[in-house]
């Protein structure tokens, strides 16, 4: 394959790709089709495309992180371009400045690496852009979204020309997602160019100048961002006019009856939301409400003095979508821990089925009838050294194997059906790490939803997928929804909980604030939830009026 980088005088400042092709010989994958495009200095690029459209690979050339392509990367002079993948990986035992810098470490005149030199640039670098990330933290501590930002920061201590985010608000809260950005604003005010990989059309609209859309490896089309509008993304980025199912919550929200044949439910007119305690879905018929399917009952979580979680109650009902927000520093992470039952509670309890786990872990949680997708892909979700077809069957071996040998047809049946039901675009005998992560997700998808099981935990399940493989994952929600399996559904994207909760519970600090039905649940409430802000408005009343009680009148 032909690889020619050319300094050009007669190029504007930024790059330009002309006629990029890359074919994968490992599985005959054509990734990258002939693709043509010019990064310009002093502006924001978006690229959007469904998964596996081609975008990470094209951008991956860009970078030089792929050697060995057909075409030509155009730059002019000595720039400096860097790539934030979308799953950072860090050395977990390692200090988060110490994994940033590795290679250009500061020395002193001795020779000595200074630690003090590289704490104070990153933490410098860090304020200029008001990033919420603390050079000393250990690596496997950080939240996804904090790692997430610890990698862009990494990029930025180059101070490159030129710099491409691969889905980077993917893990991030609104407030997180508006630094981003604020960040990527200023480097375009700077002159430097900055690409956008995401699905998030929203974001495009807000943050770019130009886009791009990508389709089957191929540019579809590119256009200014103010002449064009989601809609059209939407036709172009799928080849066919895409909108928003009519199944959508936020625009015509009912409970469900359970008990009946699936596509005969009707709907019920919504319970008053009761601050505080679920209501439970009501049947009009039944003398008897039904019994909730899972329960936590007063957890709380303490890690080495700090409390993580307080007094959480939750009750989830069959058939039900319970949502629960926040920003994922405020709790997201650990009570999905307490959920999967990958950590153990300091106090309270959880109940699958009414049933109290004998340990926590999620093999036990999972034989008592709970399915898991987590946030963590990479290290929870799957085995990335595993092939994709023992990743499907992973929870099925038992059924498949006899004497310790597999049924590799009853196997190969098995996955290839998983992977027609989820589109999932992979070579079932390949190593997991070679899928990307949209990919990846639907592997994990396709695994827990197979086991039927009654209750379902999923968190963040739309992270890096596109807008179709996003409708069809929130599509199968709500199947299971309607067949009565109960459903948790952690995200820290508003529209994704809007779109499909029943009940909504944002966290604050460690603890619900409020639990949110039918007209309650509005964008503005939430946000001003998951901030604390009522919360912090409620503390100042109170102590307003202990102050009030306590003061007495001034004799005359």
């Amino acid at each position: 394959m032909l690889e020619r980088t050319i300094p050009a005088d007669e190029i504007p400042p930024g790059m330009e790709l002309r006629h990029i092709t890359k074919r994968y010989p490992e599985n005959d994958v054509l990734a990258v089709r002939d693709v043509s495009l010019k990064l310009r200095s002093g502006e924001i690029h978006a690229l959007i495309g469904e998964n596996g459209a081609g975008k990470s690979t094209l951008m991956k050339i860009a970078a030089g992180l792929l050697p060995s392509y057909d075409g030509e990367v155009c730059f002019k002079g000595a720039q400096v371009c860097r790539l934030v993948q979308q799953h950072p990986q860090f050395i977990p035992q390692h200090q988060v400045w110490e994994n940033l810098f590795l290679g250009i470490e500061p020395r002193t005149r001795w020779g000595l690496l200074d630690q003090d030199a590289a704490v104070q640039s990153f933490s410098a670098l860090a304020g200029r852009y008001a990033l919420p990330v603390a050079p000393r933290m250990r690596a496997e501590r950080l939240s996804a979204a904090q790692a997430q930002l610890a990698a862009i920061l990494g990029a930025l201590l180059h101070d490159p020309d030129i710099l491409i985010l691969d889905e980077p608000t993917a893990p991030c809260s609104d407030h997180e997602t508006a630094l981003v950005f604020g960040m990527m604003r200023s480097l375009r005010d700077n002159g430097r160019a900055v690409v956008l990989i995401t699905h998030k059309l929203r974001e495009v609209m807000e943050v770019s100048d130009r886009i791009t859309v990508m389709r089957h490896g191929r540019v579809v089309k590119s256009l200014l961002t103010a002449d064009t509008n989601p809609g059209e993304l939407s036709a172009l980025m799928i080849g066919e006019d895409c909108q928003r199912s009519e199944s959508d919550r936020r625009f015509g929200f009912v409970r469900r009856e359970f008990g009946t044949q699936s596509g005969s439910h009707e709907s019920v007119p919504e319970p008053v939301a009761r601050s505080g305690a679920p209501t439970p879905p009501t049947q009009p018929d039944s003398p008897t409400q039904p019994e909730p399917v899972f329960e936590l009952r007063n957890i709380n979580l303490v890690r080495r003095g700090r409390v993580l979680l307080e007094r959480l109650e939750l009750r989830l009902y069959p058939g039900e979508i319970l949502g629960i927000t926040g920003i994922r520093e405020n709790g997201l992470e650990y009570i999905e821990d307490i959920l999967s039952g990958s950590a153990e509670p300091n106090s309270g309890e959880v109940l699958i089925q009414g049933q109290r786990p004998s340990r926590y872990t999620p093999r036990v949680f999972r034989k008592l009838g709970l399915a898991y997708i987590p946030t963590d892909r990479l290290i929870r979700g799957a085995s990335l050294s595993s092939s994709v077809e023992d990743n499907m069957i992973l929870l099925e071996r038992k059924r498949f194997g006899r004497a310790g040998l597999l049924n590799r047809r009853a196997s190969a049946s098995f996955s290839s059906a998983l992977q027609q039901r989820f589109g999932i675009t992979a070579v079932l005998g390949k190593p997991m790490h070679t899928l990307s992560g949209g990919n990846m997700q639907k592997v994990i998808l396709s695994r827990e939803l197979s086991q039927n099981s009654p209750v379902v935990v999923f968190s963040e399940p739309s992270w890096g997928l596109d807008f179709r493989s996003s409708e069809r994952v929130h599509e199968e929600i709500q199947r299971l929804s309607a067949d009565g399996v109960g459903i948790v559904l952690i995200s820290s994207d508003i529209d994704e909980i809007l779109s499909l909760a029943d009940r909504i519970m944002v966290m604050y600090k460690g603890s619900f604030t409020r639990t949110l039905e039918g007209n309650d649940r509005v964008r503005d409430t939430i946000g001003e939830l998951m901030l604390g802000l009522e919360v912090e408005q409620t503390s100042a009343a109170h102590e307003d009026s202990r102050q009030s009680t306590f003061t007495k009148e001034p004799r005359q």
